[in-house]
């Protein structure tokens, strides 16, 4: 149902910029739908785990896959929320990449009537996550925005 799709430019080595999307522990810091991650399990670059949302706290699980410095796949498995979400690298120069966040997922259940209210929030923290994960690559400190 919803896709979503922004980006951002970021003045940054893509081994920073993966750096910090890399470190799925600190996700709550950058993406404030998130709460907490709870990881079930890990082999090799594939994640299993459970996230509990901010909203409501409804607990969302997870299968990550991370294909190292170029993106990271999150395929929502059981919860509120279905579909997949990918954050992707593009080089534009050494310093200087392309942050791209995209979003397919469908509300199952009675969410399902709450979607295009869920798909703005979804965008507009999205935009924000962008801007927090650009200033955290940066060096610039992250501030609460929002």
């Amino acid at each position: 149902m919803p896709r979503i799709e922004r980006s951002i430019e970021i003045n940054s080595s893509r081994d920073k910029l993966w750096d910090v999307i890399s470190d799925l522990d600190n996700e709550p810091e950058y993406w404030y739908g998130t709460k907490s991650v709870h990881n079930i399990s890990r082999e090799g670059d594939v994640i299993v785990r459970e996230i509990t949302q901010n909203f409501g706290g409804k607990r969302i699980k997870q299968r990550v896959v991370l294909h190292p410095k170029d993106s990271i796949e999150v395929r929502y498995v059981r919860g509120v929320t279905e579909g997949v979400k990918v954050l992707t690298i593009e080089s534009l120069g050494e310093n200087k990449q392309r942050l791209r966040a995209y979003w397919d997922v469908r509300f199952p259940g009675l969410f399902k009537l709450g979607t295009p209210m869920i798909k703005g929030h979804v965008e507009k923290g999205t935009t924000m996550a962008l801007e927090r994960i650009k200033n955290a690559a940066e060096g610039n400190s992250l501030q609460k925005i929002g």
